[in-house]
């Protein structure tokens, strides 16, 4: 009888018998919290039924990446895959894994552990260590007996977590009200900020409702990066970092709202040069007028489809006709 490559499960709790065992659990999609145990040498993932493991997501090639058993772990190998592989936020070709990797395929996410099960012999020393320090701790005053308990207390825990929030919240609220002040520009600025604490408070406010804390932090680094992005006008870098924390996260709520500024600050400040080089056109004032259209297609140079850099070089051309300029005068994009 073959031995299955992959031995699926629904339940997170780790196998009962000793031995290593590498797994994969997928944490977004279709098979949301299904767990793959890997059996095999090599491992097959893509989209194909006829796949080790099938992924089901548009974006999955038929044959995406192979894990091939070296040593103590495995080694993901992308196969010339459309779209390629992301771990840990790089896209690679190859990569030994480490207990902890996100492996990220179109907008599939797995997670990867190697977990070792003790043989019964040793579970029992380590539980012998544990009695006797038990006893240790009974022959210690009562004082830090209590002590341990009320740490470990989930009703006290609940209770220090709330008394926190509640002074970070009156801290923000605070912080909101001092920048109030000033005179127009400093205002404008600290209006900046005001809203830059605003926005990182309310990813804050969502860090609970992920229950993988390392998502989170992996959803807060591409948040505060898309932030930086955003601040600095680099809005398709921006609305790329979003776009990964929302893949991490799909119903992240802050995540969703900056993605959605970012966008809208795009919109704005194409349409902002759009209607800078009309004016510059009314007022004869051509060579003005090329270098709005030229920041256009500067601006979305990456995605050449939109009907917005479309536009923009048509109105370019226009333009140069009506000065006679040749096609190589005036040249927006370096080659």
């Amino acid at each position: 009888m073959a031995v299955k490559s992959v031995i699926k499960s629904k339940s997170l709790a780790p196998p009962s018998a000793a031995g290593d065992y590498y797994r994969l659990l997928c944490m977004t999609g279709k098979n949301k919290g299904t767990v793959y145990y890997l059996n095999s040498n090599r491992v097959v993932l893509g989209r194909s039924e006829q796949a080790d493991i099938t992924i089901w997501d548009q974006k999955s090639s038929r044959e995406h990446c192979e894990l091939v058993k070296h040593g103590d772990t495995y080694v993901m190998t992308d196969l010339d895959s459309q779209n390629g592989v992301i771990i840990n936020d790089l896209e690679v070709t190859q990569h030994r894994l480490k207990d902890g990797d996100k492996i990220i395929i179109g907008q599939t996410v797995y997670k990867f552990n190697k977990i070792n099960i003790l043989p019964p012999a040793v579970l029992d020393s380590d539980e012998d260590d544990e009695e006797e320090e038990d006893e240790e701790i009974d022959e210690a005053p009562n004082t830090k007996k209590k002590k341990k308990i009320k740490e470990d207390d989930p009703a006290a825990k609940r209770k220090r977590l709330i008394i926190i929030g509640a002074v970070v919240t009156l801290l923000l609220l605070f912080m909101v009200d001092d920048d109030g002040g000033g005179d127009d520009e400093e205002t404008g600025r600290s209006g900046q900020q005001t809203f830059t604490l605003d926005q990182e408070s309310r990813s804050a406010l969502d860090i609970n409702r992920n229950e993988d804390p390392e998502i989170t932090a992996q959803v807060e680094v591409h948040i505060h990066r898309g932030l930086r992005e955003l601040r600095e006008k680099n809005f398709f870098r921006a609305i790329h970092e979003f776009r990964m924390a929302l893949v991490l996260s799909p119903n992240h709520g802050s995540a969703s709202y900056y993605l959605s500024k970012a966008e809208q600050g795009l919109d704005s400040e194409v349409e902002t040069f759009f209607e800078r080089a009309r004016r510059e056109i009314e007022a004869l004032k051509y060579s003005e007028a090329i270098t709005s259209y030229c920041s256009i297609i500067r601006l979305l140079q990456s995605h050449p489809s939109d009907q917005r850099f479309i536009d923009a070089q048509n109105s370019l051309e226009l333009v140069r006709e009506q000065m006679g300029a040749r096609a190589s005068e005036h040249r927006c994009i370096e080659e």
